[in-house]
């Protein structure tokens, strides 16, 4: 572990002034440390990144990313369907920028590069953050269980906004740590701070929208009232309407062009992506992705995994006082971003799994801090043997695989967790790429966990609870998810699908089908487009449906069906196929009057 320099001050540390105490423990890691740090997190976190796209949300943002590149709509980008870039386009803008320098493709890899790299600053930023305000080995800690979280490495190469906006949302609130906890004294201090919290945080605005300045407001808000200090006064405050103003002013940027030249087709989009999302339907809201108010905790729970497992200990160090005074108001600073953002996206109408990201540094930063207690208490004890218990995780999780392999080969699972276990199945025993990173990663767990256990040190317990995750994590993101995403993309399928469809007309029984549309190059109508009903002038008219889908069809309506080609793929449908209608209507004979039943 790269040594720190313990004697210069700390860059960003929360002041206090009734101690010193976390002062002295603040370490600020060397450029060249931060260098092998982000050059080891990007060999992680760059795993998996040429994986097919699966589904809708990656393929339309490439699309997105293609609209800029191909037809220079950088103001707003509209995918290959006609529809209209939903979000601020600082993430698309960086990709097609990456596209443009790198031969002006957009493929997987090129769309996700942007999302590879905010992962990889993001955890660099951790690192040095802990490591100024709470220590060297907490910092070293945080940023282990931020590569070992799932949640986390997987959104590291999603062709999605969220890591580009959790990198800036970390940013703007580390920069405004010190005006948070001291005020009126910092404001006067540090003059320029204000101005670089505005601009990052405008940074942001651009990546998502106003949510960045919501989440921000939000945090240090649930910081202040935890510390039992009243929020309201810092509205008397000139620095917060600064930052404010300037993260508007460069919101501005895009908004005010966008506004303007879509008119109101625009104005709708961001009324509905910034309160229709947050508003329930009753109240005018969209009504899209509403989940029980429980779905951000349990989604949480899980994305955060294993270090949910540290949670407990961690509050109870809290109550129990174990945890240093000096440490905690640094850890609480930002374990309140984490319950900002539990908060409002479980307030909010519209919640998705993407919606957590912005809360697991600060888990990561809160559970790190378990390591170096005080005093040896209840937390610790707990703490010992969670680390013990999962450190050996890998021995009960082989033996469970091995157990079902035998005795239960099939579940009755949800579509992508019995997409996961039967991939698991199949290469229990086999030693691909996954399971080699995932036992290597064990091995230096295991050989920590002795080392820790004859030095009796906590800190080097936590690096072998951290490498464990890691290992996992790895297994997950090498070996698992590649799989997944080969299994069940059609980007294999379109070869075929174009071999036989050449120039005549493709088509879906209905919707849209981003994906599709993605690897065949062009959108693919459903059988209600009048482009689909070619068939009854003669002309040949292709078909791709699952078995669900021709399930919605009425009986006479599938035996003009010509089965041409059948895929392999996996998936809740059932898998994809080609087909070719008749020439007698390709749009009669559905259950409803608007094509196949949705």
């Amino acid at each position: 572990m790269a040594q720190a320099d313990r004697d210069g001050p700390p860059s960003v540390t929360i002041e206090r002034p009734d101690t010193t105490a976390a002062a002295g423990r603040a370490a600020v890691m060397q450029p060249a440390t931060l260098a092998i740090a982000s050059l080891f997190a990007f060999i992680v976190l760059v795993q998996g990144i040429s994986a097919p796209f699966q589904k809708d949300a990656e393929p339309q943002s490439a699309q997105w990313i293609q609209s800029i590149v191909r037809d220079g709509h950088w103001l707003i980008p509209d995918d290959a369907y006609g529809y209209t870039d939903r979000k601020p386009p600082l993430f698309y803008w960086l990709s097609a920028l990456v596209a443009k320098a790198t031969g002006a493709t957009v493929d997987e890899v090129r769309a996700r590069a942007v999302s590879v790299v905010a992962g990889t600053a993001l955890a660099t930023a951790v690192l040095a953050w802990t490591a100024a305000n709470v220590g060297a080995s907490e910092g070293w800690l945080a940023f282990l269980f931020t590569l070992g979280a799932y949640g986390f490495a997987s959104r590291a190469t999603e062709a999605l906004t969220d890591m580009l906006l959790t990198f800036l949302l970390f940013a703007a609130y580390c920069t405004l740590a010190t005006l948070v906890d001291n005020s009126q004294p910092q404001a006067r201090a540090a003059p320029r701070r204000p101005i670089q919290a505005g601009l990052i945080l405008g940074l942001a605005v651009l990546a998502k929208g106003p949510v960045a300045i919501v989440l921000c407001a939000l945090a240090a808000s649930v910081y202040l009232l935890i510390e039992r200090r009243n929020p309201i006064v810092l509205l008397r405050q000139r620095w917060p309407w600064q930052v404010v103003a300037i993260a508007v002013g460069l919101g501005a940027v895009w908004y005010v062009p966008a506004a303007i030249v879509g008119g109101d087709k625009i104005l709708r989009i961001i009324v509905a992506e910034n309160f229709g999302h947050f508003m329930p339907a009753t109240l005018g809201g969209t009504g899209e992705s509403s989940r029980p108010f429980y779905f951000i905790a349990a989604r949480l729970l899980g994305g955060a995994f294993p270090m949910t497992l540290l949670i407990l200990p961690a509050a109870l160090a809290f109550f129990t006082g174990e945890i240093s005074a000096g440490k905690r108001r640094a850890v609480l600073y930002q374990v309140s971003m984490s319950l900002a953002v539990l908060l409002f996206f479980s307030i909010a109408s519209v919640k998705r799994d993407d919606y957590i990201l912005p809360a697991l540094p600060g888990i990561a930063i809160l559970c790190a801090s378990v390591f170096t207690l005080d005093v040896r208490g209840a937390a610790a004890k707990l703490r010992d043997v969670i680390v013990a218990l999962f450190v050996l995780s890998p021995i009960w999780l082989g033996l469970l695989g091995l157990f079902l392999r035998r005795n239960a080969p099939h579940i009755n699972l949800q579509s992508s967790d019995a997409a996961y276990y039967s991939i698991i199945l199949a290469n229990v025993g086999t030693f691909g790429r996954g399971f080699l990173a995932c036992a290597a990663g064990w091995l230096v767990a295991i050989g920590i966990a002795i080392f820790a256990i004859i030095r009796r040190s906590a800190i080097v317990s936590g690096a072998a609870f951290g490498v464990t995750a890691l290992s996992l994590s790895l297994f997950a993101t090498v070996g698992l998810r590649p799989l997944l995403a080969a299994t069940r993309s059609v980007k294999s399928f379109v070869p075929i699908i174009v071999d036989h469809v050449k120039g005549d007309q493709l088509c879906i029984p209905s919707g849209i089908n981003y994906e599709l549309s993605y690897y065949y190059g062009a959108a693919v109508p459903d059988l209600a487009n009048p482009r689909c009903a070619s068939a009854a002038a003669g002309k040949v008219v292709y078909l791709i449906a699952t078995p669900r889908e021709l399930d919605a069809m009425t009986p006479e309506y599938r035996t003009r069906l010509k089965l041409i080609a059948k895929s392999n793929l996996i998936g809740g449908g059932g898998p994809p196929a080609l087909y070719e209608i008749s020439p007698s209507g390709a749009n009669g004979g559905l259950k409803g009057s608007g094509g196949a039943a949705k």
